[in-house]
């Protein structure tokens, strides 16, 4: 053979060598580009679930927090409601004393207390305001209670035994706090339909 069929021979030879070679090199580009482009949509998908969940629980705890700060205003809100109710009422208390059904109701009160402290001797603790009324009540009720004017009140009195063991508050002022407390419940259900807070 010829030298120079020989160079022709490798030439072609080694060009589909080549040719074969970038095939090969060609189909393994495209297989790597198909398996990177599945792992891709794989990554991708993967991100895209992490960030949905990631979105849902942002979602969730935004939903919790607003829900959670509406119901605290609410609750607030109502509480607003109720606190100015009984400051209302407390300031129809302050003039209570002239109202013509004050000696009925101090009347009331002083029993309750003489009935709560029975069989003991028993200290009155009123308002300056309230001694013509409470001594002509004591003489009315053939009562003996020592009295003592040293208090401030929009109407009623405290009583104590003598030694101070015990003692009963029954001004207008704490029997409204007690309502204060007590009715609570029944206020808000009646108000709001609902129990205290909600």
């Amino acid at each position: 053979m010829p030298y120079e069929q020989l160079l022709e021979s490798v030439d072609e030879s080694a060009t589909e060598k080549i040719l074969k070679i970038k095939e090969k090199v060609t189909r393994e580009a495209a297989e790597i580009q198909k398996e990177a482009a599945g792992k891709d949509e794989i990554i991708k998908k993967r991100f895209q679930e992490t960030a949905k969940r990631a979105v849902e629980m942002e979602r969730s705890k935004s939903s919790a927090q607003i829900k959670k700060e509406t119901r605290m205003q609410l609750i607030h809100a109502k509480d607003a409601v109720y606190q100015k109710a009984f400051s209302e009422a407390q300031k129809q208390c302050s003039s209570i004393r002239e109202q013509a059904h004050y000696e009925n109701s101090f009347r009331e009160l002083l029993q309750e207390v003489v009935a709560e402290l029975a069989g003991e001797t028993i200290q009155l603790r009123i308002d300056k305001r309230d001694e013509n009324l409470c001594k002509k009540l004591l003489h009315t009720l053939n009562l003996d209670c020592g009295i003592v004017t040293d208090i401030t009140t929009a109407g009623g009195l405290n009583a104590s035994t003598n030694d101070g063991r015990f003692v009963v508050f029954n001004m207008i002022e704490s029997r409204l706090e007690r309502a204060k407390v007590l009715l609570k419940p029944e206020i808000f259900a009646i108000l709001y339909g609902d129990q205290v807070g909600v």
